[in-house]
């Protein structure tokens, strides 16, 4: 059996088609130093995979190894606290505003410099 051209090029355009989603982007982790604008709450990421989030003292409330579980607006920060009783994953929100600014848990972040 022959088939012509035409219907070849239309079943691979139709296939091609089917299978191209759109690429979700994985956000990447708000590595540095942040913020409220206040100066109530501070958050330290690392790239060495250790965290810390401090009251307006400095004194850390959590801190420990932590870990990223993006998606597309931002992901889970997770963080093993060692201010527990013993070692207990933390879980917090973030979502990207943009370049210098975050939500964590709905509180807004400012990158420090």
């Amino acid at each position: 059996m022959r088939v012509s051209t035409k219907v070849l090029g239309a079943v691979v355009a139709a296939v091609g088609l089917a299978s191209a989603g759109p690429a979700l982007a994985q956000s990447s982790p708000p590595f540095g130093y942040w913020s409220t604008a206040d100066g109530g709450e501070r958050l330290l990421i690392q790239a060495n995979a250790t965290c810390s989030l401090a009251d307006q003292y400095g004194r850390p409330t959590t801190s420990g190894s932590c870990s990223w579980n993006a998606s597309y607006a931002g992901g889970i920060l997770t963080i093993m606290s060692s201010q527990l009783y013993k070692p207990a994953p933390v879980y917090f929100n973030v979502i990207w505003v943009n370049q210098n600014c975050i939500t964590v848990d709905g509180d807004v972040f400012y990158r420090l410099q």
